[in-house]
């Protein structure tokens, strides 16, 4: 077998000159026959059990860490456009029984080249799988020809040799099912190479020192393994600026089963004995990516975490056998599809948080069948799973009021007969402290909070991101709305002054790249409240004289901008609020519904629609009730005023106090557009109480929520055929008496 390997490096594999590598991926490791025995239960030390009565026992099933992963990686590489698959490769040893023809015939079917595989003279590896009805596996591993095939590693192969073998790959795959001293060798050519290396710790019970953990770039355990790995160093407890909030925040995405500073914690001691990145898988918790620190100084955008995957209807939890593999597969593939030109490096957080998505629907459809290799899928299947997930997501978000808080049981702002939940204002708790005892001033966001929780019938609250944020996290946040029995409407930028130039139109690319980052920070404290939408309103984009900006160039910027947000976060609903003119920006880059609805087209993201404020409809000369029409199901939110619209104007007035026949049509096409949303009073009570202003608000817009309803539809049918001026108005009049 050494002839037959050093001559293969000597007539395939130029030594002398760098080789172009090609996108490909060389998986190291193991390869058993696995025995499926189903059971009822996992067995207590000392206890004997029997097969489960009528179960089926599978026996030498394709399996291995390394099998797995490398017919996962030849399955799930995309095709090229002439139809060929992207290589790969699998390093490993066959042993000298009827099960390695089995092994051998699986990887080759599945299209993985083994030209580079050994036959050693030892029985091949074996797995016996235990596994109860819920899908749950606990296994015990012989180690056969993976554990003593090997031994030409040791000294036989010089360093070159090993190079050789390493130089045509973009990324090589490796577990800990083979010998350490194997691992240790391929990840350091690697290394020399300049190749990206993914070691997954499950396997053999092993310490992992600093020589092996600096050759690898990512590390990936699952939770139990990184228990075990970090055990074998000690360390100080770890103190970083900012890790409490990014502990807390990653905590309440976690749920209590796990402890997220533990996690963190573990994955340091890690990173201070030499790992990299540290991708932590989590099963059904999804996983969290810990990527190494570039400097002493914090980096609020280090850990980067994705949700699993649901899973389909009709699809359930089979067996969890070969999930994990899939999920290391499938990232290692992602990664290396993400590459370009001589770039062997991957270092955007939305671009690995991509690699994470595909990952996770990757692992996800692999516990649907039983048995390792049968269970893994192929691209399509995986890429139609992240469809419906991103669809799924989306008819959620739009079928749902907003989430968060505990709502009030005896007052929550939903009547029996009316479908929508209040927000309003939260600046306007600002407003006429006079009214309030000394005691009582309203100085920060949670004394806002406090105050609103005290108008009749409102049920939830839109923070303004970052300007709500400054003095408190969005754990502290979502627990002041637990506490007001109030939960999260929206999340809404504000960007700060310092982008008066421009947020997502600013000439100088660091700022537009910087008001970006802050747009998709705004998802993450909308997350962390529980809710699921994020409204875009920038009070600088746009422009005071003719001749000032690119428009071509400016409608560019904003189309690219959304586009990244939304495909960064699409389990959030991203809307835009525009409106026509400030006194910030004379003209906005988008200043009407009409143009609005255009950027809906070229952005063409199903998460991405507009929020309408009546004001800002107003203010552009438009009729609420049309543009509402106009925007049908992509209106994720609507914000109600009123106006005079005096010099353009934003007069923030009561709802239905100036226009009440534009008022009563707007909540009319509201109702035949089937809006799922929030009903959001954005009003400027200056000189008011905001309290009553607010339940004033709120009355009028459930008398003529009523008014509506007892319309008669034919008759508004037979007035707009006929186009009966006179007939509308008296139709507004019988409604309003009502």
């Amino acid at each position: 077998m050494i002839t037959f390997l050093l001559l293969f490096l000597a007539t395939v594999l130029p030594t002398t000159q760098a080789i172009q590598r090609p996108r490909s991926i060389l998986v190291a490791g193991s390869l058993n026959a696995d025995t499926f025995l189903p059971v009822a239960r996992f067995p207590s030390p000392g206890e004997n059990l029997t097969l489960l009565q009528n179960s089926e026992h599978l026996i030498d099933v394709p399996g291995g860490k390394g099998m797995n992963q490398a017919i996962a990686a030849s399955k799930l590489c995309k095709r090229t456009g002439s139809g060929e698959s992207i290589k790969a490769s699998f390093l490993g040893q066959f042993g000298n029984d009827g099960a390695a023809s089995i092994l051998r015939s699986a990887l080759i079917e599945n299209g993985v080249d083994i030209s580079l595989c050994g036959q050693s003279n030892h029985p091949s590896g074996r797995g016996y799988v235990m596994i109860v009805p819920q899908g749950e596996v606990s296994a015990v591993i012989s180690g056969g020809s993976n554990q003593f095939g090997w031994d030409h590693y040791y000294d036989e192969l010089s360093d070159q040799d090993i190079e050789d073998v390493i130089r045509p790959y973009s990324l090589v795959q490796l577990q800990c099912e083979i010998p350490h001293h194997v691992n240790l060798r391929l990840a350091g050519a690697a290394k020399r190479l300049g190749v990206t290396v993914m070691l997954d710790a499950g396997g053999e019970d092993r310490m992992m020192g600093r020589d092996i953990l600096e050759c690898c770039d990512y590390l990936v355990p699952n939770e139990s393994e990184l228990e075990r790995l970090s055990s074998y160093f000690e360390g100080d407890d770890i103190v970083e600026e900012g890790i409490a909030e990014k502990m807390e925040k990653m905590q309440s995405l976690l749920g209590p089963d796990i402890d997220a500073g533990l996690v963190y914690q573990r994955v340091s001691l890690l990173q201070n004995n030499g790992a990299n990145n540290v991708l932590v898988t989590l099963g059904a918790r999804g996983s969290i990516l810990f990527k190494k620190q570039r400097s002493t100084a914090a980096d609020k955008t280090n850990i980067i975490y994705q949700s699993a995957c649901c899973l389909p209807q009709g699809s359930s939890v089979i067996d969890e056998t070969g999930a994990g593999d899939c999920y290391r597969a499938a990232f290692a593939v992602s990664l290396m599809e993400q590459c370009t030109g001589d770039v062997d490096v991957v270092d955007d957080d939305d671009t690995l948080r991509k690699c994470m998505k595909f990952a996770s629907a990757a692992g996800a459809m692999a516990v649907t069948k039983k048995g390792a290799v049968p269970s893994i899928p192929s691209r399509d299947v995986v890429e139609e799973l992240m469809v419906w997930n991103d669809k799924k997501s989306i008819e959620l978000a739009t079928e749902t009021v907003p989430r968060g808080g505990m709502k009030r049981s005896d007052d929550d702002g939903m009547d029996d007969d009316f479908p929508f939940m209040f927000g309003s204002r939260l600046n306007s708790m600002k407003d006429r402290q006079d009214l309030l005892e000394p005691s009582d001033k309203m100085l920060s966001p949670r004394d806002f909070v406090r105050r609103q929780a005290r108008i009749k019938g409102l049920g939830c609250v839109d923070f303004n991101y970052p300007q709500h944020f400054h003095d408190w996290t969005p754990n502290e946040a979502r627990r002041a709305l637990d506490e007001a029995g109030l939960v999260a409407g929206a999340v809404c930028l504000r960007y700060p002054s310092k982008f008066a130039r421009g947020a997502m139109n600013h000439p100088d690319p660091t700022m537009r790249r910087e008001a970006i980052e802050m747009t998709k920070d705004a998802a993450e404290v909308a997350q962390i409240l529980g809710c699921d939408e994020v409204v875009v309103w920038s009070a600088y984009d746009g422009y005071d004289y003719p001749f000032q900006v690119n428009y071509k160039e400016k409608w560019s910027q904003l189309v690219s901008a959304f586009q990244e947000c939304a495909d960064a976060y699409p389990d959030i609903k991203w809307s835009l609020e525009y409106k026509p003119t400030d006194e910030n920006t004379r003209f906005f880059t988008v200043a009407s519904t009409g143009a609005a609805m255009l950027l809906v087209k070229e952005v063409d993201r199903p998460n991405f629609g507009l929020t309408l404020d009546m004001g800002h409809m107003l203010m552009s000369g438009e009729n609420p009730g049309q543009s509402i029409s106009m925007v049908g199901d992509k209106l994720f939110g609507i914000q109600l005023n009123d106006g005079y619209t005096r010099l353009a104007a934003e007069d923030g007035m009561m709802f239905g106090s100036i226009h009440p026949s534009m008022a009563l049509e707007a909540l009319y096409q509201l109702r035949v557009n089937n809006f799922r949303g929030h009903l959001y009073f954005d009003t400027f009570p200056q000189r008011t109480d905001p309290i009553r202003e607010a339940e004033y608000n709120i009355q009028r817009v459930k008398d003529f929520w009523r008014a509506v309803g007892s319309m008669d539809p034919d008759e508004i049918s037979r007035i707009a055929a006929e186009h009966d001026a006179l007939g509308s108005l008296e139709l507004i009049n019988e409604a309003l008496r009502q």
